[in-house]
């Protein structure tokens, strides 16, 4: 098999590139001027796939501002059994994180976690906090730092994203059009580029990642044009697009770490399939310290040091691979650091005792039928009302069904990749796993999870080279998400 393309290098040579020729697959290329640098020389799909990036984003956010315009949804929000406390005319009092007028569209639930580590820090006099002197708490609970054993519930997520946000605020807040928002505001608008970007980058990621599915296609049943390039061509594209309109892909434009998780995962193993291991270990460092599941990317890490040394029968030739299978444990040893720390004990304390999450398969697999069992005969059968107790509302009957769809396309997803991508599909399986078993004591969250399994958005790209499919898949993603992303406008539970 030929090596894979440097990321910025563009098929055909520069010389097609400036004259704007045809490569060998027929496509024209941009035309660029004699004395336009080499290196800044970026490919015709590059060049859409940024572009469709940037008109999501800007369709994205004119929705929310216009839904928010026009709508005034039924309230409360019936879907889960608590979600009726917090969607009501009002939020709960004491949460101006969440009240903040400036782009308020975009920040929700764990939204002021966030938006308070990134101003405050994880002790911020502003933060919800939790009591452990026994009690347990029904809903948020109000207290101040002046109270004894507190701890602050920003403990419960961790540093990448938050902390990625703190040099867009100072920049912000020198920008002539930032500077007059409100410290919440500009952490917002922080927030959100951070998020945005990272969903670019994991575009990128996708398109790589197709590119190499379709050189190993070429390499076994002949010339492939759907993925020719080193963006995967029209499948590269496809695959980018596919993730912007996935139900739950509006994620990456809000304040939420989806989008910097998944851009920095699914970097981490495009490099890692291009065998670029030591590269791919520092955004696997990145994602490791923003969602516990990166972690996990030790796999396709560890799989790509592998097949280098199978290649040279299991002899290292140079200090190269010796690199490559240190680089690999990168994101376990900053997770464990992290973990080791005072900011991940804490986290364990707060995930556990408040927040009710604790990784346990065989508890979680009870809760899930449960809760297929509700779905299926509209009833409540959790034994815990978690979705009232009684007779199931309409709301969380469409609610369960979508969570059930998507961890059914992601054990799919992964099934179809483990022969194609076996590093990049264990890691899928890995997240969705991890995902599944902690949400033993609140199951829930899963549709928005699965973002972080690329062999979806693979999977479905691949067979979206037939135009049925490819409409008919849209068609219904960008629908389904339109529901989404109103509901989360307003506040209402989504995942």
């Amino acid at each position: 098999m030929s090596s894979p393309q440097s990321l910025g290098e563009v098929p055909g040579g520069d010389s097609a590139a400036a004259s704007g020729t045809a490569s060998g697959s027929g496509r024209l290329r941009p035309k660029w001027p004699s004395w336009w640098p080499a290196a800044a020389k970026p490919s015709l799909d590059l060049i859409r796939i940024v572009a469709v990036w940037a008109i999501w984003l800007a369709v994205i956010c004119s929705f929310q501002i216009i839904v928010q315009a026009r709508l005034s949804p039924q309230r409360p929000d019936n879907t889960l059994s608590w979600t009726q406390y917090t969607t009501g005319q009002q939020m709960l009092p004491g949460r101006p994180l969440l009240d903040d007028p400036n782009m308020n569209e975009h920040v929700k639930y764990d939204s002021e976690y966030y938006l308070s580590i990134a101003t405050g820090g994880y002790n911020d006099p502003n933060a919800q906090a939790y009591n452990f002197s026994g009690q347990h708490w029904s809903g948020i609970p109000i207290l101040t730092p002046q109270q004894t054993e507190w701890t602050s519930l920003n403990y419960a997520f961790l540093p990448g994203y938050p902390f990625a946000m703190k040099p867009v605020i100072a920049v912000l807040t020198v920008v002539p059009f930032a500077s007059d928002l409100t410290e919440y505001g500009r952490a917002t608008l922080a927030g959100i580029i951070i998020s945005a970007l990272g969903g670019l980058l994991a575009m990128l990621a996708l398109s790589r990642l197709m590119a190499y599915l379709g050189r190993r296609r070429r390499s076994t049943s002949g010339d492939d044009a759907d993925t020719t390039g080193s963006w995967g061509g029209p499948a590269g594209l496809r695959a980018a697009l596919y993730l912007l309109v996935f139900p739950t892909g509006f994620y990456l434009a809000q304040v939420y770490a989806e989008g910097l998780f998944i851009g920095l995962a699914f970097m981490a193993c495009a490099l890692a399939v291009e065998k670029k291991v030591v590269l791919a270990s520092v955004f696997a460092v990145g994602a490791a310290l923003v969602r516990p599941a990166g972690v996990f990317l030790v796999l396709p890490l560890a799989w790509s040091v592998f097949q280098s040394l199978r290649e040279t029968g299991f002899r290292p030739k140079d200090w190269r691979i010796v690199a490559s299978g240190v680089a690999a444990l990168a994101p376990v040893v900053a997770f464990l650091l992290w973990f080791t720390s005072i900011l991940g004990t804490t986290f364990m304390t707060v995930d556990k005792e408040f927040f009710n999450r604790t990784f346990d398969i065989q508890g979680s697999w009870n809760t899930w039928v449960a809760a297929f069992e509700s779905m299926i005969q509209g009833v409540d059968k959790t034994g815990t009302g978690a979705y009232g107790g009684g007779p199931l509302p309409p709301e969380s009957s469409v609610y369960l069904f979508f969570e059930f769809f998507a961890m059914a396309v992601a054990l799919l997803g992964t099934i179809w990749l483990i022969r194609k991508m076996p590093g990049v599909a264990i890691f899928g399986l890995a997240v969705l796993v991890f995902s599944f078993g902690a949400s033993a004591g609140s199951p829930n969250g899963m549709d928005r999870y699965v973002l972080g399994v690329p062999a979806i958005f693979l999977m479905v790209a691949w067979f979206g080279r037939h135009p049925v499919f490819d409409r008919t898949w849209v068609l219904a993603s960008t629908l389904v998400m339109g529901m989404m992303v109103m509901l989360f406008t307003f506040g209402f539970w989504v995942a």
